[in-house]
């Protein structure tokens, strides 16, 4: 589909998808309104941080970012070059690249966030927004509102400290059944959360993991307390409607461990190159990402399947490279075992991680 002329495009949700794809857009002289069904930029979110990985794409972060249109440089972004992995039955190790793993940024409705620094480019390029509307999907040009399904979900809060800048990765099936907790600390306040899929207990893994944080001597206070569920699927690839679907709506996620942020923003930019004819890269970019996002298909279904002597080898591996990056690096690398995998996997379950 390619829209002509000035007519408005619609877009659907304003995150950054969404803001990605209108950015992009109107720097083509496009007029594009963005609905959104909460009353302001970034009100989906709890003021929790975020991360921008480092590894899925050849591009790095910042490269990433001017190929999508968006100056990296002026967003307010922590670089993060180590982290702490817990482990029960093993004593806490340290994992340090020369690179950085990930960029934490904060999520929600702050000044400082990714959410309005996007938006404010948006309204520097005559986007508009209309707020407290949701659009239906068969309304919309670009529909990047979520997915309704669930089959992950994540407990969290914010959390205040005087402790130092720090980001500890907690493993367990106590802490995060299939999944991972975590506890980022940036500037005096903070994210603890657990990401897991249900299963047959009825403890609290977010307790269990506030409990285990403190435990160790990081004093934190509770701010807030949230709670989300994870709703994307293995989706058809080529899509045929009117609509294009686009980030969590269309499953443009990382299924490993849910660094999702630039897989949105790439669905995003691959919109614009459809709907503006300009069809060869919509191809390349939609090329590399699914085949990213199939090979985080396979590598969440082989996470799954590991016992914990197999975690605690990779932890031990990790924690001895002097380049882990390059050992994620490799998890994304075109593997016809690991397209093979994706293919015979039945259960189109997916997780969304914070």
């Amino acid at each position: 589909m390619r829209i002509k002329g000035q007519n408005p495009i619609h877009i659907a949700g304003s995150g950054i998808a969404g803001m990605t794809a209108a950015i992009n857009l109107s720097t083509r002289g496009k007029t594009v309104i963005i609905h959104e069904k909460q009353d302001r930029i970034g009100g989906a979110r709890d003021g929790d941080f975020e991360g921008l990985e480092n590894w899925i794409f050849t591009h790095t972060v910042p490269e990433f970012f001017s190929k999508c249109g968006v100056d990296f440089n002026a967003l307010m972004a922590t670089p993060i070059f180590d982290f702490n992995v817990h482990l029960q039955g093993l004593d806490q190790v340290r994992v340090t690249s020369p690179e950085p793993f990930f960029y934490i940024v904060s999520r929600g409705t702050a000044n400082a966030s990714i959410d309005n620094y996007m938006a404010n480019i948006c309204r520097a390029r005559n986007v508009q927004f209309n707020f407290g509307e949701a659009l239906a999907r068969e309304d919309a040009d670009i529909y990047a509102a979520g997915s309704g399904r669930a089959a992950a979900f994540i407990r969290g809060a914010a959390i205040r400290t005087d402790q130092p800048d720090q980001v500890h990765l907690l493993l367990g099936k106590a802490f995060a059944p299939s999944g991972y907790a975590y506890l980022i600390i940036n500037g005096g306040c903070g994210t603890i959360a657990t990401a897991y899929k249900k299963d047959s207990s009825k403890a609290d893994p977010l307790l269990a993991s506030i409990d285990y944080f403190q435990d160790i001597g990081l004093d934190f206070t509770i701010e807030k307390r949230f709670a989300s569920r994870g709703s994307f699927h293995l989706s058809r690839f080529w899509q045929r409607s009117r609509t294009l679907m686009i980030g969590e709506a269309g499953g443009y996620q990382d299924y490993l461990f849910g660094f999702g942020m630039r897989m949105a923003m790439y669905s995003g930019l691959a919109a614009v190159h459809k709907l503006c004819g300009e069809y060869s890269l919509a191809r390349i970019l939609l090329r590399e990402l699914n085949l990213k996002r199939k090979i985080s298909f396979a590598n969440r279904a082989l996470y799954e399947q590991l016992s914990p002597a197999s975690v605690r080898y990779w932890v031990e591996r990790f924690h001895a490279s002097k380049a882990p990056l390059n050992i994620l690096r490799r998890a994304y690398d075109w593997n016809w075992r690991k397209l093979v995998q994706s293919n015979n996997i039945r259960d189109h379950y997916a997780v969304r991680f914070s």
